[in-house]
């Protein structure tokens, strides 16, 4: 008890206390409100964030696959297993008929694929044949790229073990055909290699499976009169008008005759042809002239392209002669 009891001396003091707290006024606390203005962005990062934020969504609506034994064989056939984006593999061999969610198609590598193939095949064959007219160029072209030759291309690959699509429906006007869907897959192998590998790479693939091919260009060239044709092609070149000369002949008065005929400007022979008259003879004559000069090769000659490749010096080749104007 005697602990509990305090002096008068310490009441008084703790009373004083008190009374001067309740006296002081509060403290004053001032608020400040800061407005921070947002540091304006470039356009350019502005553009990298969107160019970001797409390629995220993008990735994410699709979904990963593992690729089966047939498209693994299929990629090393064609050495696709040295993609650096494996992912491709199954991109390829998807045409958009196959319609399921999260599954890329091969859409956008057809069409690059098919850019692509028609540069580098139009490339080989203007410095190779650099006299042929331009009509006929892109009748070659056609011919290698078209979709009939790159279904028959597909088909030594194996493209039907592996492409995926879907047939259309009975109740559509247009149906879809195979063969486009495998013209789709070679394409889109193109287009593959050019993104992942770079334009060296997908050159060399067209070299080897799509130059490599012969094709009878002969039939390309189509003159209806290559006598008119060759004496003003002469004549524009400044030499001596073409004279067609019988070279040799047999059974002329039989059921069965064989002529043979020469087209000469001056002593050359530029032309020969065969035929069961005169005229025919002449005719081939005439069109086998003008078949050797448009169809001149050019031996030992570089591309544009050989640039890329470290190390190699470009040639340039002269441009060919326009056609004549009849």
């Amino acid at each position: 008890m005697a602990g509990l009891l305090r002096s008068p001396l310490v009441l008084a003091r703790n009373t004083l206390r008190a009374s001067a707290v309740r006296a002081c006024p509060p403290a004053l606390i001032r608020t400040y409100r800061i407005d921070v203005k947002p540091t304006k962005k470039t356009s350019a990062a502005q553009d990298n964030e969107k160019a970001q934020a797409s390629t995220t969504t993008q990735d994410s609506k699709y979904r990963i696959e593992k690729p089966s034994a047939a498209v693994v064989a299929f990629a090393h056939r064609l050495g696709l297993n040295q993609l650096k984006d494996q992912t491709l593999l199954l991109r390829i061999v998807t045409h958009p008929s196959y319609e399921k969610v999260g599954i890329a198609t091969n859409e956008r590598l057809d069409y690059l694929g098919a850019k692509v193939l028609d540069m580098f095949v139009l490339e080989y064959l203007h410095t190779k044949y650099p006299k042929m007219p331009t009509k006929m160029l892109q009748d070659v072209v056609s011919t290698y790229t078209k979709s009939s030759t790159l279904a028959l291309m597909a088909k030594e690959f194996g493209v039907e073990d592996v492409a995926r699509w879907i047939r259309s429906k009975p109740e559509l006007e247009h149906q879809l055909a195979f063969n486009t869907v495998k013209a789709s897959v070679v394409r889109a192998t193109v287009g593959a290699l050019y993104v992942d590998q770079g334009p060296i790479k997908a050159r060399e693939f067209i070299h080897a499976h799509f130059l490599s091919r012969e094709f009878d260009l002969v039939q390309l060239l189509e003159i209806e009169e290559p006598k008119l044709y060759l004496s003003f092609l002469m004549k524009r070149l400044g030499r001596e008008r073409p004279v067609a000369r019988l070279m040799s002949e047999t059974g002329r008065h039989s059921k069965a005759p064989v002529f043979i005929v020469g087209v000469y400007s001056g002593t050359e022979k530029m032309g020969e042809g065969f035929g069961s008259s005169l005229k025919m003879a002449e005719f081939r004559a005439n069109k086998d002239a003008l078949t050797k000069y448009y169809l001149e090769e050019q031996k030992d000659f570089g591309l544009p392209s050989d640039v890329e490749v470290q190390g190699a010096v470009y040639t340039p080749t002269k441009v060919g002669d326009t056609p004549v104007v009849v």
